[in-house]
């Protein structure tokens, strides 16, 4: 009998424990959409393997999030599904997000654009790699003309990250999205000089079919 009133009495408690929690989601005011769209913005970021070769972007309407965009890593459509879901005030996130497809050509293509891009002296000041990865330091000293004879560069603690030993962890102004070989180039620049710069180094690589060169100019 004992146990069955304490039994009783565990499901009266959580039956309170849960109409305390709904009273106190339903007493915090609603997030505006530029809140959510904040928010969301963030979320997807701080996503740790969001790198040059991948491109998020969303679309809010009301309390729904759609995803979109292409990422290298198949997991990456996942993760940034449940980044963007924790957001208080997002009820639905439809997400069409795109996996690019699997290729050796177009591995090597992203190689020698990263490469031809990060190591060119007008638009190296793009790449702002992260510090500490493996217990080594990257600086701004390692970017520009001398970038890619690093010794580090194709081996040691770039050959073990995720993306194939091609770049260190980072945030990157110049995104490359490559399929079966047609380049596209999202991101912002500060002139127009250097959005055509990047668009001959991609015109530049043996085996690109065409390049789309979305990069705006913002000068502020």
């Amino acid at each position: 009998m004992r146990s069955h009133h304490t039994f009783r009495f565990a499901l009266s408690l959580v039956g309170f424990v849960v109409v305390a929690a709904i009273a106190r989601a339903q007493a915090q005011p609603a997030l505006s959409e530029l809140e959510i769209a904040d928010k969301a913005r963030i979320a997807i970021l701080k996503l740790p393997y969001y790198g040059v070769f991948d491109l998020l972007a969303f679309e809010l309407h009301g309390s729904t999030v759609t995803l979109g965009g292409d990422v290298y890593r198949a997991s990456l459509k996942k993760e940034a599904e449940d980044a963007v879901k924790k957001i208080p005030g997002v009820t639905q996130v439809i997400n069409k997000i795109e996996v690019l497809p699997v290729s050796i050509e177009d591995d090597r293509i992203r190689m020698e654009l990263f490469r031809r891009i990060y190591t060119d002296d007008f638009l190296s000041k793009y790449g702002t790699p992260v510090a500490g990865l493996d217990g080594l330091r990257f600086g701004r000293r390692y970017w520009g003309r001398g970038f890619g004879a690093w010794p580090g560069f194709r081996t040691g603690a770039w050959g073990r990250s995720p993306f194939l030993g091609m770049e260190p962890l980072g945030n990157y102004g110049i995104h490359i999205i490559v399929k079966q070989g047609n380049v596209t180039l999202y991101g912002t620049v500060s002139s127009e000089a250097d959005k055509t710069k990047a668009g001959m180094d991609a015109r530049s690589v043996f085996g690109v079919h065409s390049v789309d060169n979305e990069i705006q100019v913002v000068r502020d």
